[in-house]
C-alpha cells in the first residue's frame, strides 16, 4: 500500500465515495426525469448544458480561490452546496424549476474536484503520482457501481422523490469525513515561487494544451452520456433498471482500470500511455449505430468507458508534474474548465443532432472528436516519466 495514504487521504476517499454514490443516484437517469416533467430532447440538453455553464464558469476561480482560503474550507462548502438541491427537487413540478437546482448541484463539484485533485497531488511522492491518483479514483466507480441500478429500482417502485431524498441524506452524512480532513500546513514560499505566474510562457502553453485536449475529449463523452438513456429507451424500450445497468457496468470497468492504468503510466510514461489507450475509441464509437442488440451496446459502452477512464490517472499525474506546487490549484482549475466546457457543449450538440438529424448522429460526432484527440494527446508536455517518449 502507498505510504502516502494517511488519515486525511482516507477521509478524502470516504467523502469522494459518498458523493459519487449520491451523484450516480441522480445524474444517469436525470434526462429521463426531465423528460417526465415535459422537457423535449433539446430542453433536456439545455438543462444539462446550462448547469455545466455555471460549473465551468466557477471551475477556474475555485482553483485559484482554493489556494487562498484553504482546501478544507472548500471541501466543506462543496458538500453543503451539493446536499441542498436533491431535497428541493422533491417539490419540483416542471423542468424549468429543476434548472436552478441542477445548476447549484453541478456548481458544487466545481469546488470539490479541483480541491480533491490538489490534495492528492500534494500528498504524492515522485514516481508514484499516477498510481496514487488511480487508487484515489477508485472512489468514483465504487460509489457508482450499484447506484444507477438502485436508482432505477427506486424510481420505478417509489418515484423520483424517494431517490432524491436518499441522495440528499447520503450527501448530508458526507459532511462527517469532510470535517475529519485536517487543514494542510502552508509551505513557506520563496522568492522564485512567488514570481511564478500562470501567464508566463513556460506555464501558459502547457495550460492551453491540457485545456484543449480535455475540451475535445469531454465534448465527445458529453455527446455520449446525455443521449444514452434516451437512445436506449427510444430504440430498445429498455426499463430504467436496465438503462442503469449501462452506467453500473461503466463504473465497474473504471474500478478495474484505475490502479493498473496508474501503475502503467508511472512506469512507461504518461503521455505515451494516454495516446495508446484513446486510439481505439473513435473506431468503437463509429461501430455504435451498427449494433442491433442492447447487450452488444452494453459491452461496447463498457469498453469505451474503460479506455477513457484509463487516461485519468495519467493526465492528472502529468499535470501535477508539469506545474509547481504553488500553481497546481490554478492548473487543475484550468483542466477542469476544459472538462466542464466539453460536458457543456457536448449535450447541446447531441440534443440537436439526436432531435434534428438522426439517432446515430451524436455517436458519429463523438467518434470524430475522439479521433481529433489522438494527435492532440501527442502535444501534451513530457512529464518526468516521458523523457524517453
Amino acid at each position: 500500500m502507498l505510504r502516502e495514504f494517511d488519515r486525511d487521504l482516507a477521509s478524502l476517499f470516504a467523502l469522494n465515495l459518498l458523493m459519487a454514490f449520491s451523484v450516480q443516484l441522480i445524474n444517469p437517469l436525470f434526462p429521463l426525469y426531465l423528460e417526465g416533467l415535459g422537457a423535449s430532447d433539446v430542453e433536456v440538453g439545455l438543462v444539462v448544458s446550462l448547469s455545466s455553464v455555471v460549473a465551468t464558469a466557477l471551475m477556474l476561480p475555485s482553483g485559484i480561490l482554493m489556494d487562498w482560503v484553504g482546501r478544507r474550507r472548500m471541501l466543506i462548502l462543496s458538500v453543503l452546496l451539493c446536499a441542498a438541491p436533491p431535497f428541493l427537487l422533491v417539490f419540483v413540478r416542471s423542468w424549468w424549476m429543476a434548472l436552478p437546482l441542477s445548476m447549484v448541484f453541478a456548481a458544487s463539484f466545481s469546488l470539490f474536484v479541483p480541491t480533491r485533485m490538489t490534495l492528492i497531488a500534494d500528498s504524492a511522492r515522485p514516481g508514484s503520482t499516477a498510481t496514487l491518483f488511480g487508487l484515489m479514483n477508485l472512489a468514483w466507480p465504487i460509489g457508482g457501481i450499484a447506484a444507477p441500478i438502485l436508482s432505477g429500482l427506486i424510481v420505478e417502485r417509489f418515484g423520483w422523490g424517494s431517490c432524491f431524498l436518499l441522495a440528499g441524506g447520503i450527501l448530508a452524512v458526507s459532511l462527517i469525513p469532510a470535517l475529519l480532513i485536517r487543514a494542510p500546513r502552508r509551505r513557506v514560499r520563496g522568492v522564485a515561487e512567488r514570481s511564478s505566474s500562470p501567464l508566463a510562457r513556460s506555464h501558459l502553453v502547457p495550460l492551453l494544451l491540457f485545456f484543449i485536449f480535455h475540451l475535445v475529449m469531454t465534448t465527445a463523452m458529453g455527446c455520449l452520456g446525455v443521449i444514452l438513456p434516451l437512445y436506449l429507451k427510444d430504440q430498445f424500450g429498455l426499463p430504467y433498471p436496465i438503462i442503469g445497468l449501462f452506467f453500473t457496468a461503466s463504473g465497474a470497468m473504471t474500478l478495474i482500470t484505475q490502479i493498473p492504468s496508474g501503475y502503467l503510466a508511472d512506469r512507461y510514461g504518461e503521455r505515451r500511455f494516454i495516446s495508446i489507450v484513446i486510439t481505439p475509441i473513435p473506431l468503437l464509437l463509429g461501430l455504435w449505430p451498427l449494433m442491433r442488440q442492447w447487450w452488444m451496446l452494453l459491452l461496447l459502452y463498457t469498453f469505451i468507458s474503460g479506455l477513457w477512464s484509463m487516461t485519468w490517472p495519467a493526465t492528472l499525474s502529468l499535470l501535477s508534474e508539469t506545474f509547481p506546487e504553488e500553481l497546481r490549484g490554478t492548473a487543475f482549475g484550468v483542466r477542469m474548465t476544459g472538462v466542464r466546457m466539453g460536458f457543456t457543449i457536448g449535450p447541446v450538440i447531441a440534443g440537436y443532432l439526436y432531435g434534428g438529424w438522426s439517432s446515430s448522429a451524436p455517436f458519429q460526432a463523438a467518434s470524430l472528436l475522439t479521433l481529433l484527440g489522438i494527435p492532440l494527446s501527442l502535444t501534451l508536455p513530457r512529464g518526468r516519466n516521458n523523457s524517453h517518449c
